[in-house]
């Protein structure tokens, strides 16, 4: 019995490390490296193989402890297969070295590839068990006792079925095929992404390479099969495999050679504290769990049959994703229940004649009675579930119609929040409540005078100020103002000084910032004489500038919060650099020391150490930009395909994909960010970033021209941008396909026959029940009234013939975006790849409704309500034509407008839409003027003179 304990620990081992390593690469950054990822695992798996020689007394197999006859998946001793060539080991080696390059070159294009063909493994590998063995992997049959008094019912029918399918290949073959085919089926089930495969892209060959590599998985498997069963000890099997990893590892050394000698040099001088010891550590437990699974696979293979390791593997892949998938059914990600039902059936009806038929007595360690007895089981209940799950998929009312009710309640708790004070001491005693018991900065008795003579909607919420200024709290005076000093000598920064009353700056005359620089100084001379004496950093650049990791800003915050610390750390006379604090022994008077050269892996890393441990973005890496990230997506969409949460579909750490779908993410800053928390000043930033947001920027102009009232303007949605010059760069490849202005574009103007949304629409068989429905893209494009395009390209190195055909570039008299737009009722606001929409102020400020999709945030953004205001979109833009339909209706005069081969029935929402665009020409009118700008500015200012004054927890506004 032992035997079959040890058979049953490899078989356990090998799929545990298979599921493992499938789970990983989706979290892990080693294909951001790729081939040094593939030349370190395999040299660590190869070591860990030969150590493991050492010990194969204890491992199951010839000459080891678990010897006997039953073999790892208690499939009788078959007959060894034919001995195998001295050429085999060679070939082996050489087939891993191409699955490799083809698994990169697949990943490069994974857009262009097709999910599921994976699954296809075990009939491959049928196909070359019946080409090449008559007596198929079963013993005789005198050698079967038939009498045996501790078989089950279940075994004389499964040595029934097997005798049978000993002659008849068929057989085997039919359900081989049915439970790979549901396999197939799950796989290829899931929602796709917007990143696309571009016309410049070879979509069949990357099809093709992806059924190579299949026939390569299939060969690597054959031949290690036929190397290992010949192997007369475990000991010599695990040391054969060993040298096949190792000359694995030296050949992808040797291919990747040539690479390293001609690439363009890059500097590395830097100092970067990036994420080395998480991909060391990805690298040691990857390259082990790879040398578990492939050492337990071996020995699998030398004492079973490939046959039943690939089809026990693929039948649990298969029925993990068709369970997934079911549990998906009635929701927007899975409208085809009747496809998700008839997978599952395949796979286990399929596998259950397998067991059988193939002579599987265990699926690793549970009785093959048992695993079909569940299977029948599973049957049953998915039948039922799927019933009713398709029944309640039909909803009586639009789900945006609760949504904008919720949030229209929501925004009314919100201003009596935001409003609370009506008194001095009112204010007071609601600052001390939302600051841990911090007491007013001195002078708040003049803001809040100065905030009602100009007659502020908003007198207590400063959420945004407050977390922008806590961790500074945390940090001594003297550190802040000599950090001030250093960040001074930094490019496009200015310096504002605060003295006797006045602002003053140096910015020089001819630089383009300084008209913005000078408007904020005078928005400061209007309070400027109750300002305390200081200095401030100013970011003149479009991005954002601070980079802190999470530790350090969680670190200065948690002291921040701390009663009391910060008066007991100014009180000491010890130098700065003796502090906890992290801070380079440089002098008051030196600069940041740091090279401005930043590659896009490298600043993704930078954005990823801002995330918290465990979190999905921290790893730095997501790499399947083909499908559909639910898991990404649901904390703010909560299990539905409407952004339901607005501020937190602003935050990058549950969203991976986003650091490849969004262009300010894929384009390499031209300064290098600052890894230490710096008191900089700067207009917007996104979540990751520890910037103060300051009302630097002007921008409430609103556009030349008339402005019409929402009913008498266009029924649609407009945007027009114009192609990014980092088109240009070294990541052109993946931002042409994947930055979410190309997305969007290409969405509206260029989908494929073969491109699928999923859209809310009234139901066939009752017109006021409602139920999701995929729809062809390109169909919904013509039904919609979309005017989405680029009118122009700054992309000096892109064919214009080709940004015309991939993007549908627009004419050019229709350049004028800021007066087209003004004549649709429903814009979009999309951000650039270097900040956000730089027209969102004037949008509210119009008749029109504002449809925003951003990642940034400004001074303020807090103040702005997601269904109130404006419509949010989630910028994977899986929900925008859904959104749309919901405001727009269909057209029901025309008789080409069939949707799905029918007529749909779906009036417009002219009085929801007219009233988002009123309420937020409105509040902006209200609670976003300059007056407002000023009344921001004046507090944070406040809060910040007394955040950099020695005496800080000393003073204080005390009525």
């Amino acid at each position: 019995m032992a035997s079959n304990g040890g058979s049953q620990l490899t078989a356990l081992c090998a799929v545990t490390s298979f599921f493992w390593l499938a789970h990983s690469l989706e979290s892990h950054q080693l294909t951001e490296q790729p081939r040094l990822s593939s030349l370190l695992i395999l040299l660590i798996s190869g070591i860990s193989a030969f150590a493991t020689s050492f010990f194969a007394l204890w491992l199951p197999g010839a000459n080891g402890r678990f010897d006997d006859d039953s073999g790892p998946l208690r499939v009788p001793r078959p007959n060894l297969p034919k001995k195998p060539r001295r050429y085999f080991l060679p070939m082996l080696v050489i087939c891993i070295l191409l699955r490799l390059e083809i698994f990169h070159r697949v990943s490069f294009d994974l857009q262009c590839s097709r999910s599921g063909i994976e699954a296809w493994l075990p009939l491959v590998i049928l196909l070359y068990d019946l080409s090449s063995r008559k007596p198929r992997l079963t013993p005789n049959a005198e050698d079967k006792d038939y009498d045996d008094m501790g078989n089950t019912i279940f075994d004389a029918i499964g040595d029934w079925v097997s005798d049978w399918a000993n002659h008849s290949g068929s057989g085997l073959g039919v359900v081989t095929f049915a439970f790979t085919y549901g396999t197939y089926l799950a796989s290829s089930q899931g929602s796709r992404s917007t990143f696309f495969c571009s016309s410049q892209d070879n979509s069949p060959l990357v099809v093709f390479l992806q059924w190579i590599g299949l026939l390569l998985d299939a060969a690597i498997i054959i031949l290690l099969w036929r190397v290992i069963s010949w192997a007369r000890t475990t000991r010599v099997r695990l040391r054969t495999m060993s040298g096949v990893l190792l000359a694995s590892a030296l050949g992808t050394a040797l291919l990747s050679w040539p690479s390293f000698l001609f690439k363009q040099s890059r500097p590395m001088s830097y100092h970067f504290r990036g994420l080395d010891s998480l991909y060391v550590f990805d690298i040691l437990v990857d390259g082990l769990t790879f040398s578990v699974f492939f050492v337990s696979t071996g020995l699998l293979l030398a004492e079973g049959s490939p046959l039943s390791l690939t089809g026990i593997v693929t039948f649990i892949s298969g029925l993990l994703m068709a369970l997934y998938n079911m549990m998906l059914v009635g929701s927007w990600e899975n409208v085809t229940p009747s496809k998700t039902y008839f997978s599952l059936v395949l796979i286990c009806l399929g596998f259950s004649f397998f067991v059988f038929m193939n002579n599987i007595r265990s699926v690793v360690f549970i009785h093959r009675a048992i695993v079909v007895f569940f299977l029948i089981l599973l049957t049953v209940a998915a039948t039922i579930f799927s019933i009713i799950m398709t029944h309640k998929a039909q909803v009586d009312s639009h789900p945006l119609e609760r949504l904008v009710y919720d949030a229209r309640v929501e925004a009314g708790r919100w201003v009596v929040h935001a409003t609370t004070s009506n008194s001095l001491v009112v204010a007071v005693q609601e600052y001390k409540e939302r600051h841990n018991g911090r007491e007013p900065p001195p002078k708040f008795d003049i803001w809040y005078q100065f905030a009602k003579d100009r007659k502020s909607p908003i007198m207590d919420h400063f959420a945004q100020m407050e977390r922008d200024i806590i961790p500074f709290w945390g940090i001594t005076p003297e550190k802040i103002r000599e950090d001030t000093r250093r960040v001074a000598s930094e490019p496009d920064i200015a310096i504002i000084k605060i003295q006797n009353g006045t602002a003053n700056h140096k910015v020089p005359a001819d630089s383009p910032h300084k008209a913005v620089i000078d408007n904020l100084a005078k928005m400061i001379k209007t309070f400027a004489e109750h300002l305390p004496d200081f200095e401030f950093a100013v970011n003149m650049n479009s991005r954002p500038r601070v980079l802190a990791p999470w530790e350090d800003v969680r670190r200065f915050t948690v002291a921040g919060r701390q009663k009391g610390l910060t008066r007991m750390l100014s009180r000491r006379s010890v130098p700065v650099e003796n502090e906890a604090l992290p801070t380079s022994s440089a002098t008051p008077d030196s600069v940041i020391t740091r090279k401005d050269f930043t590659t896009v892996r490298a600043f993704r890393e930078m954005t990823a150490l801002t995330c918290p441990p465990g979190t999905r973005t921290r790893s730095g890496a997501h790499w399947d930009v083909r499908d559909f990230c639910s898991s990404c997506a649901d904390p703010h969409s909560q299990g539905t395909q409407d952004l339901r949460d607005w501020p937190l579909s602003q935050e990058l750490c549950h969203q991976s994909d986003l650091l490849r779908l969004h262009g300010f993410h894929m384009t390499p800053p031209e300064l290098r960010p600052m890894q230490e928390l710096l008191p900089v000043f700067s207009a917007s930033k996104t979540g990751s970033y520890s910037d103060i947001l300051i009302p630097l920027h002007h921008t409430d102009e609103r556009p030349s021209g008339s402005d019409r009232a929402f009913e008498m303007k266009r029924q649609g949605l407009f945007w027009r941008g114009s192609l990014d010059s980092h088109l240009a760069g070294s990541n052109s490849h993946e931002l042409l396909r994947g930055g979410h202005q190309e997305r969007l574009v290409h969405l509206a103007n260029n989908a494929s026959s073969a491109d699928k949304t999923t859209i809310l629409l009234p139901s066939s068989t009752d017109t006021d029940r409602f139920a999701c429905e995929e729809v062809s893209t390109a169909e919904l494009n013509a039904l919609l009234p979309i005017d989405i395009g680029f009118t122009q390209s700054t992309c000096k190195d892109c064919d214009d013939e080709v940004a015309r055909r991939e993007f549908g570039v627009k004419p050019k008299a229709d350049q004028d975006a800021a007066e087209a737009q003004l004549m649709h009722q429903y814009v979009l606001v999309v951000d650039t790849n270097d900040g956000p929409p730089q027209d969102l102020l004037p949008i509210l400020r119009s008749a029109s409704a504002p449809f925003q999709a951003s990642i940034f945030k400004e001074w303020y953004s807090e103040r702005l309500m997601a269904w109130i205001h404006f419509v949010p979109v989630d910028l994977r833009f899986h929900a925008l034509h859904s959104t749309l339909a919901y405001f727009t209706g269909f057209n029901n005069n025309n008789q080409k407008d069939m949707v799905n081969g029918r007529k749909v029935k779906m009036a417009p929402r002219l009085e929801e839409g007219r009233w988002i665009a009123e309420q937020g020409r409105r509040w902006a009118n209200t609670a976003i003027r300059r007056e407002d700008m000023e009344i921001y500015l004046f507090r944070l200012l406040l809060e910040w003179g007394r955040v950099v004054d020695n005496r800080r927890e000393e003073i204080g506004f005390v009525l």
